[in-house]
């Protein structure tokens, strides 16, 4: 399972596709704005983020909650409305989040406003333009080739290429659809976007522009890139299905591959207070590194359900969040782990620490809290 099949099935298509048949021939999901809702805390949340003490929810519809302490949630004007899938803050005003067909959203002052700095049709013509110069670079290198071995890997490299250039051509016909699904930005400028089949974007201007940059990978076969973590000191790391993990550690220009733990897709990564990278995912599997991803062990999470978001708390606790109400505490020094079950047992796609014992979900039934036993917290 994908985790763009994640957030599908949280979404259940059939309550949450609105149509042309339903909201007028001219309606387009892109660009029409967020519905006002008078509970929208109570739809479908698929992430949530914290800086200083502001909150930030986004989700299903273009929905964009932001909460100031332990105020209610206000809902924000948002200029699109199709499903929202990540939230990032760059500093205390500066806000991207991140949506299903091609949509990338920025606020400048800190979530009241936003504005669409990239939809589904402008990422089609990106990434149209650079398949038409992948293809002329790799046939160049095809025809310079030095030996047969060198004249293969270009070939192959051709024969994966095309499959995407076909994709690209339907994809021209039927309108946009793939998703971004998570966003991280080094600086104020610097920053990039991962989604679905491999797509790596860049941009340098502060989201004024973004390059397609999916070579840089080695994803020939264009598996889904679900996250985006760094550490301290600013290595970036990239996580994804089929057990993709790559790691750059000169802000995102080179990117290595990892010998992977695990060939089932991971869903979401963290570091946590001692440094130590956790990646986690399809069917409770999790894997700690405490070399920068060189080498992995894995831990027991006592579950089989998708793990799917997580975040450390204040003590060093790493807590993660996943399907059927899961939620997996972990303590800093044994790696012991606790389970324990959401009352709503519905997916859980994000968490965070409140005060003192208790968190903040979010998921299909949107936002909730979870009091949890002090013995987790050790």
């Amino acid at each position: 399972m994908k985790w763009i099949a994640i957030c599908t099935a949280v979404l259940s298509l059939t309550a949450f596709n609105l149509s042309a048949e339903t909201a007028g021939d001219d309606y387009d999901v892109i660009f029409a704005p967020s519905p006002q809702a008078p509970r929208a805390e109570n739809g479908v949340i698929i992430g949530i983020q914290r800086y200083l003490e502001q909150t930030i929810a986004v989700g299903a519809f273009g929905t964009i909650l932001t909460r100031e302490g332990a105020d209610d949630w206000t809902q924000a004007q948002v200029p699109t409305s199709v499903l929202l899938t990540s939230v990032h803050y760059v500093d205390a005003n500066t806000i991207w989040a991140t949506g299903h067909d091609g949509v990338l959203l920025r606020s400048l002052d800190a979530g009241q406003s936003w504005q669409r700095m990239m939809d589904g049709y402008q990422l089609l013509d990106l990434e149209l333009a650079w398949l038409e110069a992948r293809e002329a670079y790799l046939t160049a290198r095809l025809e310079d080739a030095e030996d047969d071995d060198e004249a293969f890997e270009f070939e192959y490299l051709l024969d994966e290429l095309s499959f995407q250039t076909d994709a690209a051509g339907i994809q021209q016909q039927v309108g946009p659809t793939k998703p971004f699904l998570d966003i991280h930005f080094i600086d104020q400028d610097h920053g990039f976007a991962v989604g679905a089949y491999g797509l790596l974007l860049e941009t340098r201007d502060a989201g004024e522009s973004w390059s397609v940059e999916n070579d840089r990978l080695e994803n020939p076969t264009a598996f889904h890139l679900n996250k985006l973590v760094s550490n301290e000191a600013g290595d970036l790391f990239i996580i994804g299905e089929a057990g993709q993990l790559f790691r750059s550690v000169d802000e995102g220009q080179a990117w290595e591959i990892l010998d992977s733990p695990y060939h089932g897709s991971l869903f979401g990564g963290l570091f946590d207070q001692q440094g130590r990278l956790w990646v986690y995912g399809l069917r409770g599997n999790v894997f700690v590194s405490d070399d920068n991803g060189d080498s992995f062990i894995a831990v027991d999470a006592n579950t089989r359900y998708n793990l799917n978001s997580g975040t450390v708390m204040a003590d060093g606790t790493v807590v993660l969040a996943g399907h059927s109400g899961t939620l997996v505490f972990f303590t800093a020094d044994s790696l012991d782990a606790q389970r324990y079950e959401h009352s709503s047992n519905v997916p859980l796609s994000g968490v965070l620490q409140n005060a003192g014992n208790e968190l903040t979900l979010v998921g299909r039934s949107g936002i909730m809290q979870f009091m949890y036993p002090a013995v987790a917290a050790r």
